[in-house]
């Protein structure tokens, strides 16, 4: 009697059919389960993360990040990948554009312009991130305890802010820097200290609006303290719209700084700096244009940028505006 099961010719394509339709089912599980895990993978990425969070969804603010994120990697990068000396005086001056050895020309002083324009952008960024940072610190420390403690200490605190939000922001800064003498430190203070007022004022709604909430008086009546309720439960809560508030601030420090530097007020040549150069090579403007229009259009577009990178943060963090 014969083995059926091994010598039967339709048995054995059964058998091979199914076999072949399960190997398939695995291969198209185990391919579904790669492009699932890539989507996974995708979805956990840092450009994802952004996307859910809402930031970068517009064309403007996406090119205003790119700008931003490429103008910090030349203040900090750049330096070291330009061999020329940014302060070197040579014979070779009022090359144009394209000149061996200067791509983007020399000045009237024979100087590299690229090379200027790339060390020009350190000095003008230190000064606008740190002075924005005083600020920050400042105004959002006032504005906390303002909107925390209400009462005579708000309106104390307040008056002052109100007061010096009535004087002119530029010339407030122009006398302190004055004061202090032309300079970094100077000019971070005086802009610093400019700017805290309008953040202040921010962090005193937004801490007044939260110091309401249950949460807060649960907080207070539980005997936490004070300076734990204000870093640990109100910080926290505001801290979307103020980071969106201060990256617009950034822009106004970064204007300060250029238009102090060339008023004279601000960082001294022969550092290269942005609104430095605007203001010596003016002279030149009709002959030799670029002298003044490249460090110019660049501090604009980083004014720019900025305001529309705190928008987009705005909108992302607190998609519902403050009060």
């Amino acid at each position: 009697m014969s083995d059926r099961t091994g010598s039967d010719p339709g048995l054995g394509t059964a058998d091979a059919l199914a076999a072949a339709s399960v190997s398939g089912g695995a291969i198209r599980s185990a391919r579904r389960g790669r492009d699932r895990d890539g989507r996974d993978r995708d979805r956990r990425g840092p450009v994802a993360k952004l996307r859910r969070l809402g930031i970068g969804t517009s064309w403007p603010a996406k090119v205003s990040w790119v700008f931003l994120v490429a103008i910090v990697l030349v203040a900090l990068a750049g330096p070291l990948l330009i061999s020329a000396d940014p302060v070197r005086q040579t014979s070779s001056a009022m090359l144009p554009f394209g000149s061996p050895g200067h791509l983007l020309g020399t000045d009237d002083l024979g100087r590299d312009e690229l090379a200027r324009l790339v060390h020009g952008a350190r000095p003008l960024l230190f000064v606008a991130f740190a002075s924005t940072a005083l600020a920050a610190v400042i105004g959002t420390g006032v504005g906390l305890l303002a909107g925390y403690a209400g009462g005579v200490v708000e309106q104390v605190l307040m008056r002052v802010v109100d007061l010096a939000l009535a004087f002119p922001s530029i010339l407030l800064v122009i006398l302190l820097v004055a004061a202090a003498g032309p300079g970094t430190t100077s000019l971070v203070v005086g802009v610093g200290v400019s700017l805290a007022p309008g953040l202040a004022r921010l962090a005193r709604a937004l801490a007044a609006r939260e110091t309401a909430r249950d949460y807060i008086v649960a907080a207070r009546l539980g005997g936490t303290r004070t300076p734990r309720v204000l870093v640990q439960e109100i910080l926290p809560n505001i801290a979307g719209p103020m980071v969106a508030q201060v990256v617009m601030t950034l822009s106004v420090a970064a204007g300060f700084a250029a238009g102090l530097s060339y008023l004279g007020l601000g960082i001294q040549p022969p550092t290269p700096d942005w609104g430095y150069m605007v203001q010596a090579g003016q002279e030149f403007l009709y002959s030799a244009p670029r002298l003044v229009v490249l460090p110019a259009a660049l501090t604009l577009l980083f004014v720019v940028a900025c305001n529309f990178v705190g928008d987009d943060l705005r909108d992302a963090l607190d998609p519902k505006g403050t009060a």
